[in-house]
């Protein structure tokens, strides 16, 4: 089925990149990640889209749950916004760590028939 660039299939592209980062699918990162990503983490660090990727497929950063906590999508054209706030437990030896309660700002462009996440930038915030 062919996505149109709309707010309803932004939302779900973005529900799907979470899903995709906690299986730890690298080929489908790949798919759903803009060749030209600039992702940075709410520590301040930087990641392109290979690196990013890498870090996800080699347990660097193991995504346990992403859960959105509030969540709006803005589109004009081909460029979709995401922001609001997300939980993420993340993983390190085994164990689940404290949730990061993060406050983020996501764009995708919407380029060969798909969304694709081109830039993200979070910060941590206090419960």
């Amino acid at each position: 089925m062919a996505q149109k660039a709309d707010v309803n299939s932004l939302r779900e592209a973005e529900l799907n990149r979470f899903k995709i980062m906690v299986a730890q699918d690298g080929a489908g990162l790949d798919k759903v990640l803009h060749k030209d990503l600039v992702y940075i983490h709410s520590s301040g660090t930087q990641d392109t889209k290979a690196s990013y990727i890498e870090s996800i497929v080699s347990q660097k950063s193991i995504y346990a749950i992403i859960e959105p906590e509030e969540f709006t999508q803005r589109v004009y054209g081909n460029v979709g916004i995401n922001s609001g706030i997300v939980n993420v437990t993340n993983k390190k030896d085994g164990a689940f760590l404290p949730v990061n309660r993060l406050k983020f700002t996501d764009i995708f462009i919407f380029e060969n028939g798909r969304w694709q996440m081109v830039s993200w930038q979070s910060l941590k915030i206090n419960k």
